[in-house]
């Protein structure tokens, strides 16, 4: 189960990704559409149409005799109670349930406070056999939560992006950052960052992506006098995306939220780009400061400065990280990826049946 195709994001075209080269190893797979029918939803319409999917869902899952299920979702208040819902609904002595969190507050089950928070936390997994997550940092904390819960580490698939020409006119190199425009992925200190690069060399930022603070940024790049070198180009289709990856020098993503592995990261490596982002989660597991990424603090406009003049000042290093990068994303292959994740499906499965999995 995951995202609707309606609503923004990578998920679903993650999961078809997934979902493909799993059949392609010889298992029965079908998606279902969970969670937000589209972008900014609002309460209201979750509160009336969230019940209904949840009955919608328990019958597909019923209809198909589904032995094991995974819900693709999210750890926040927001999800929190829908998901409750939706795998008691599901839950049935000879039908395998896991969580694939892409994303998790964590952090907030180990630290002192958030009592309801954990309380609800505990009820959900309680209801379920297993949970991936996309980090080892991550699965760290759950495990110190739940000390006798299954958490594993699982990777998402690299998405192929479509093939095209990179844009042409302004030939000042360029900083990309592609994501939600709102302040825990770091727009606003990528925007104080580069107003202090733009100040030592020419170059130019585009941000790709829409998001709640998007107007908060339009003030900002005024204020800062950088509206010449700054584009906003809002959300953007895939080869509009793909052009945008083509045309830049760098990818920058200085987020200071508890990400898994940012989609735009593994698409930033596949098309050669050296990369900026904060040492948190599956960046620090998959990638190396200084061949595939330079890591910088969150809410460091500053050393985020730092690390942007210093690969715009440094083609050769930009070089090296760009053929790195290529190589290292190949490990996210569709392929490669539904293997490892059969293989921990087969664990949950184990634990929970003492039976092998068989693809059929």
């Amino acid at each position: 189960m995951s995202a609707r195709a309606t609503a923004h994001g990578p998920l679903p075209k993650l999961v078809s990704l997934l979902a493909d080269a799993l059949r392609r190893r010889g298992c029965e797979v079908e998606t279902l559409p969970w969670g937000r029918r589209t972008e900014g939803e609002s309460s209201f319409a979750k509160a009336v149409r969230r019940p209904r999917d949840v009955v919608e869902a328990r019958r597909a899952v019923k209809r198909g005799r589904f032995p094991i299920v995974v819900v693709n979702t999210a750890h926040d208040w927001s999800t929190l109670v829908r998901d409750i819902v939706l795998v008691r609904a599901l839950a049935r002595s000879d039908r395998v349930i896991v969580l694939h969190f892409h994303g998790s507050q964590s952090p907030r089950l180990v630290a002192p406070g958030s009592g309801l928070f954990k309380r609800a936390t505990a009820a959900l997994i309680r209801s379920v056999d297993g949970l991936f997550v996309l980090s080892v940092e991550e699965q760290s904390q759950w495990l110190s939560f739940s000390p006798s819960s299954q958490v594993l580490v699982v990777r998402n698939p690299r998405p192929a992006l479509p093939q095209a020409r990179a844009l042409e006119g302004d030939r000042r190199p360029m900083i990309l950052f592609v994501s939600r425009l709102m302040a825990g992925k770091g727009v606003f200190d990528l925007v104080r960052a580069f107003a202090l690069v733009n100040q030592q060399t020419s170059c130019r930022l585009v941000l790709a992506g829409d998001g709640p603070d998007a107007t908060r940024v339009q003030t900002l790049v005024a204020d800062l006098n950088v509206a010449s070198s700054i584009e906003l180009r809002g959300h953007v289709n895939d080869e509009e995306l793909a052009r945008l990856y083509s045309a830049a020098d760098i990818f920058a993503l200085p987020t200071s939220l508890g990400e898994g592995f940012p989609t735009v990261i593994l698409e930033a490596m596949a098309s050669g780009l050296p990369i900026v982002t904060t040492k948190s989660r599956g960046p620090a597991d998959h990638l190396a400061d200084g061949e595939h990424a330079l890591f910088v603090p969150p809410n460091d406009p500053d050393a985020l400065a730092a690390s942007l003049f210093r690969l715009l000042r440094d083609p050769d290093l930009c070089r090296r990280m760009a053929a790195a990068n290529r190589v290292k994303v190949r490990e996210f292959d569709p392929d490669a990826v539904a293997a490892e994740y059969l293989a921990a499906l087969e664990r949950i499965v184990v634990a929970r049946t003492g039976e092998q999995l068989r693809a059929t």
